[in-house]
């Protein structure tokens, strides 16, 4: 097979106002769930994603963290984005 083939094209970035560059493509990681999740979310990363995108009512914090400590990406190099529903949102 052709070495280009194997290659994963770059996945373009955005700043954001804090100067943090996010990928405009994320994974998501709803229903992805069990070993197999976990399994699905480290490809994820082999191929180039470093946006996670969760909830927590996909019940699945443990896979994702799973899969991003099983991984060979560093997790300073990962962003989870999660979101919380609005019965959990209160004020400090």
């Amino acid at each position: 097979m052709h070495m280009a083939l194997l290659q994963s094209p770059a996945i373009p970035v955005r700043k954001i106002h804090d100067g943090l560059e996010l990928p405009a493509i994320g994974f998501g990681t709803y229903k992805v769930n069990g070993f197999a999740g976990v399994e699905v979310i480290k490809s994820a990363l082999e191929v180039g994603y470093r946006l996670l995108d969760s909830a927590f009512n996909y019940e699945n914090e443990g896979v994702v963290g799973k899969a991003i400590r099983e991984s060979e990406v560093l997790r300073e190099d990962i962003i989870v984005a999660s979101k919380l529903p609005g019965r959990h949102h209160q004020y400090d």
